[in-house]
């Protein structure tokens, strides 16, 4: 039989310390039905040497939308003494087309179980977001999206190279995580295996007090051919307000990276760079630095600059940059019209098929 690993054993230690943390009550519960819709028409202009031609297509909200389509059921059962059980099942779908998204899945965005004490913490199970995912939103304007989203990849060459690593899901994810504790917060993320994937861990400490928030994580799979620890990945990221303004900028850190861990932070993309020469990364580091400004009530502005270099162990080497600006219009709370643009830079701008791209949008959700 195999023994559990102390990380697994911590994590179960952390749940068993929730399902006591209080007596048996009436319980109460409430469902929540809910549906986001986000389409957006862009406009992508190819590099010169990319082998692509420029488009115009309808995209999802998934492909520099505000948020992807989706909907999905909230359940949440008052089982008392501070203690509650939940239930998210959300679908994601491409209002371009009406087709699944997330590969098909019946709920693909996300899937869980919860368990929450108001003195302890909160452990879920099952199909969830990493915690680098949070992270990276605490980086950009308009959180991780539109064209000023540092997580969107792009097509070199024909082939789909990341910028950011941001999956931004896992499978099979057990996940414990804190209470705020004067403003720190801690959670911890491990998914087995199941001998079909490489097996994922994550943690992440978050602070936030006033006008400033910050938070770190680092994941990483532990390969089930060799045992080694592979797509190491660390970012940092935090925000300022400034008066109305609010300063944002991060780092991330990728070493050791693979194809084959299936699950985890790092999936679907290739390693392979094109530029002048054509070479296979083992590491990339990017960073970003932006700005949100609300001009009214009703509109927000942000702008920002992401860049990230993809290297291997022979010292070769090649940058991509993006320099995006955005405006979000509030229609009401839960409908806005969107519109941004980017610009590449680096030694890759010429061999991408995004060089430069417009688009506007619309999103609305109840």
């Amino acid at each position: 039989m195999t023994q559990p690993s102390k990380s697994n054993t911590a994590l179960m230690a952390c749940a068993a310390l929730l399902a006591g943390a209080a007596p048996l009550a009436q319980a109460q519960s409430s469902v929540t039905l809910f549906t986001l819709i986000d389409a957006n028409v862009s406009h992508y202009s190819a590099g010169s040497r990319s082998g692509a031609g420029s488009v115009t297509s309808m995209n999802d909200g998934t492909t520099n939308g505000l948020n992807g389509s989706r909907w999905g059921l909230r359940t949440t059962e008052d089982l008392g003494g501070g203690l509650k059980a939940g239930v998210l099942l959300e679908s994601g779908f491409n209002v371009d087309n009406g087709a699944a998204a997330q590969g098909g899945r019946a709920f693909g965005r996300q899937a869980f179980v919860s368990l929450s004490s108001a003195t302890v913490g909160e452990i879920r199970l099952g199909r969830q977001y990493i915690l680098e995912d949070s992270v990276m939103g605490l980086s950009n304007p308009f959180t991780n999206a539109l064209t000023l989203n540092p997580g969107t990849g792009v097509t070199n060459a024909g082939k789909a190279l990341p910028m950011w690593l941001n999956a931004p899901r896992a499978d099979n994810v057990l996940q414990v995580q804190t209470i705020n504790y004067g403003g720190f917060q801690a959670a911890a993320q491990v998914a087995p295996g199941e001998n079909t994937a490489d097996r994922f861990y994550g943690v992440k400490l978050s602070y936030s007090q006033g006008a400033l928030n910050t938070a770190m994580s680092y994941e990483w799979n532990r390969a089930r051919d060799s045992g080694d620890n592979v797509n190491k990945s660390l970012t940092v990221a935090a925000n300022y307000q400034f008066g109305p303004v609010k300063v944002l900028g991060g780092v991330q850190r990728n070493r050791d990276l693979t194809t084959t861990s299936v699950n985890g932070a790092f999936t679907g993309n290739s390693l392979t760079v094109t530029g002048d020469s054509t070479f296979t990364m083992d590491r990339s580091d990017g960073t970003t630095i932006g700005v949100e400004v609300p001009v009214t009530q009703w509109v927000l502005l942000g702008a920002n600059y992401t860049r990230v270099k993809y290297a291997n162990a022979a010292g070769q080497s090649s940058t991509l940059g993006k320099v995006a600006f955005g405006a979000r219009y509030a229609l009401s709370k839960n409908t806005f019209l969107y519109a941004s643009v980017s610009q590449a830079t680096g030694d890759l701008k010429d061999f991408i098929s995004q060089k430069s791209v417009t688009q506007v949008g619309l999103r609305t959700a109840f």
